[in-house]
């Protein structure tokens, strides 16, 4: 597979997940016919097992990575907009469960949402993220948070953002409403870092750098586990005044907003042509991804550890471009944002080449990970072993849930009544087989979509009573009472108000 070597290592797997933030599955490498070209992940695709039917169980960062930590469904741990964003540390996260064991843990996020702050890191002995501020300062060569853990001592708490802070998200906003200054800064920064211009033009480009020193610090004879997120196909999407064909053109792409007010407050959406502008550069951006993701795998192959390396490649959400009146992601559970691609590459390439049958998910990742490294299996768990969807459908309903977005109040104040009733909804959506269920979480209403076409066909009411689907209802409707209803508190603290915000949430 063009330098993927296979060489035979004993002792436990090493570990890698690779969460590509935003990432759709319609517009990856077997997705949509037209999807963008990505050499390095269609040659992984061949030794890897891909899930054709995937999806995140929430639309956005905080809930879905919660779960794919832990393996079970937001309304289980209650991290999500309706319960507490912040994962409780009563529930047992992979991370740790792999430390206990002698794997050495570390986690490199360009989203500052992967962080101590918000209990994702538990059980990483290291963990760095990134700021909102990397939106803008494309080229910091350094993470702007490190966290070494120490036994015995509690994770940081969120801190109040400054008045430096404060302001400097204020620019943040003004400078995604309006892109193309934010597209000069960045192209003009890239011009004297990089004049040659060899980088691929990623955010975040310490991780690959702190990647590799972190691997070739580890005892050859010591299992590893290493998350990244990249948020490179996260908006703001820019565009380099030079890669367009005319200044006209760039022009044309840099002058639509990009903030979330300026796009989800009015009642009226952009025009469709914006929104088409705006997908083709959420599209470069994935297509920029393959040579990332080369040199991530490339880092594991020079360390000699690739071969015995469970590798999944995955996504936490997609991102909508106008369909059902939607932009960007979180709040419901359409398709276009729980739908995600989803890839296991097991040691020595086992299973290569196959394309599973069953639903899978992120959420899967723990179970799927404690199966290939010996380990029990975390109770409870709503997982199931991906190695065992390969050649069987799932043993259960798979859930999403789309949590809405009353936790962020001065966004909620910010919209107009219609605005708010839209925007601040509650689902759960239940797949099995090729029929998609979804439950309104306040009136109950069901609906049903037949996922065997490329575009979904609404069932017909009638087949809404078919009794075969009573079990998909029962369990969406199960599943919504307990996130209308959770049993955590469903405070938000300022501070973690404050940087939910700043990074777009509102």
């Amino acid at each position: 597979m063009g330098g993927l070597e296979r060489g035979h290592g004993a002792g436990p797997p090493d570990v890698l997940v690779v969460v590509m933030d935003c990432v759709r599955s319609s517009d990856f490498p077997g997705g949509a016919p037209d999807a963008p070209e990505m050499p390095f992940v269609s040659r992984l695709r061949s030794q890897s097992v891909v899930f054709p039917r995937a999806i995140s169980v929430a639309p956005w960062t905080l809930p879905s990575h919660a779960s794919l930590f832990t393996g079970i469904y937001p309304w289980e741990h209650g991290c999500h907009g309706r319960a507490s964003l912040r994962l409780d540390p009563r529930y047992e996260r992979i991370a740790q469960s792999l430390a206990a064991r002698g794997y050495r843990t570390a986690s490199f996020s360009g989203n500052p949402i992967i962080s101590p702050l918000y209990g994702l890191a538990d059980g990483f002995h290291l963990s760095e993220w990134g700021e909102w501020w990397e939106q803008v300062d494309r080229v910091r060569p350094r993470p702007s948070h490190v966290h070494q853990a120490v036994p015995g001592e509690p994770a940081p708490e969120v801190p109040i953002l400054s008045f430096r802070d404060r302001s400097g998200r204020a620019i943040k906003t003004m400078m995604t409403r309006y892109p193309a200054t934010l597209a000069v800064t960045d192209a003009a920064a890239r011009r004297i870092v990089d004049p040659g211009r060899r980088r691929p033009g990623a955010m975040n480009p310490w991780i690959e750098t702190d990647l590799e020193a972190w691997l070739r610090s580890q005892p050859a004879d010591a299992p590893t586990f290493a998350f990244v997120n990249t948020v490179d196909a996260h908006e703001p999407y820019l565009r380099d005044p030079g890669d367009a064909s005319s200044l006209g053109e760039w022009w044309r792409d840099m002058r639509i907003p990009q903030d979330v007010l300026a796009l989800l407050a009015p009642e009226t959406p952009p025009p469709a042509a914006d929104l088409a502008r705006l997908h083709a550069l959420y599209r470069d951006a994935i297509a920029r991804l393959d040579r990332r993701l080369e040199r991530i795998v490339s880092l594991y192959q020079q360390a000699g550890r690739w071969d015995r390396t469970v590798f999944v490649l995955t996504s936490d959400h997609g991102q909508a471009f106008g369909e059902n009146g939607m932009i960007w992601h979180g709040v419901r559970t359409d398709e276009e944002m729980l739908r995600i691609p989803l890839l296991l590459r097991l040691p020595h390439d086992e299973l290569g080449g196959q394309a599973a049958e069953g639903w899978g998910s992120p959420m899967d990742v723990p179970a799927t990970v404690a199966r290939a490294a010996g380990l029990p299996t975390a109770s409870p768990s709503s997982g199931v072993p991906l190695q065992d969807l390969v050649a069987a459908e799932r043993p259960n309903v798979l859930l999403a849930a789309g949590d809405g977005t009353e936790w962020n109040r001065p966004f909620m104040e910010m919209l107009s009544p219609r605005r708010r009733e839209e925007l601040n909804l509650f689902s759960v959506a239940a797949y099995q087989g090729s029929i998609k269920i979804v439950v309104d979480a306040v009136s109950d209403a069901v609906q049903g979509l037949d996922l065997s076409a490329r575009t979904p066909v609404p069932l017909p009411a009638g087949r809404l009573e078919d009794p075969a689907l009573a079990p998909m209802v029962s369990a969406a409707r199960a599943a919504a009472q307990r996130l209308m209803h959770p049993t955590a508190s469903s405070g938000v603290s300022a501070a973690v108000d404050e940087r939910l915000r700043s990074w777009g949430y509102g």
